[in-house]
């Protein structure tokens, strides 16, 4: 009888689909020229501009208004930059709230993190969406379910993710092999990231200035701390709920 499994023989299972290493090599050789770039460029701003000196917060304030404006563009660029990289954006946005004061190191990290985010939508939207929606999407249950709230109301969805889990990078990938509109990608991440920034640069600025005047225990220092430390905690939690246990495959 024609399909019957004969006796003693495993029954062939398709061949699985080949996931297309060309595109996943493209997107590592990337992030390899972006590294390496800021390797140089590290070496070449060692070399020319004596950082060593200027390794407290006071002399990294008064080197990037001594060159304005090429400080908040180089700080826009590293950040964007270590988005690619899947650097914690914790850490760049701190970063910013080292070097500036705090509404110019708000508005530097909204504006690269926008940017940042959307440029990574951008690349796997069009450059590598079938590879991440095998290795994500069709994996995690629950992010094929958050496709279909993706395309019925992107904006608050993203909105939602984006203030739960800020700038994860998992979600900075993900959200671009959904089928989520552009426009309410970057709007959603717009709003949803203003609370991580706020609390991330309140606390970075607290710590800047406890050299000067202000100690770790004053209030603002607190405020941002506790902030800062709610925010990884709820961002943990959900990113495990999210991306934590892969999809059960119905066996054949």
């Amino acid at each position: 009888m024609e399909g019957a499994v004969t006796p003693g023989r495993p029954a062939e299972r398709a061949p699985r689909e080949d996931p297309g290493p060309g595109k996943s090599v493209g997107l590592w050789s990337l992030r390899a020229v972006v590294l390496l770039v800021l390797v140089g460029a590290g070496v070449f701003a060692q070399a020319h501009f004596d950082l060593g000196s200027r390794s407290t917060s006071e002399g990294a304030r008064a080197f990037v208004e001594a060159h304005a404006p090429y400080g908040p563009l180089i700080f826009i660029g590293i950040f964007i930059a270590g988005i690619f990289l899947r650097v914690p954006a914790i850490v760049l946005v701190m970063l910013g709230g080292i070097l500036f004061e705090r509404l110019p190191a708000f508005a530097f990290s909204w504006i690269a993190a926008i940017v940042g985010s959307g440029s990574t939508f951008l690349l796997i939207r069009y450059f590598a969406r079938e590879a991440v929606q095998r290795s994500l999407i069709s994996r995690f249950a629950r992010l094929r379910t958050l496709d279909e709230r993706l395309a019925r109301h992107g904006f608050v969805t993203v909105l939602v993710l984006r203030a739960v889990l800020f700038l994860a990078p998992p979600l900075n990938w993900a959200l671009g092999a959904t089928r989520v509109r552009f426009p309410h990608y970057v709007a959603g991440t717009a709003v949803g990231v203003i609370p991580g920034i706020a609390a991330i640069v309140l606390f970075a600025d607290s710590i800047a200035d406890v050299g000067s005047n202000n100690s770790l225990l004053s209030i603002p220092a607190l405020a941002g701390a506790v902030l800062v430390v709610a925010l990884l905690i709820v961002a943990t939690i959900a990113g495990r709920r999210l991306f934590g246990k892969p999809a059960r495959t119905p066996s054949p």
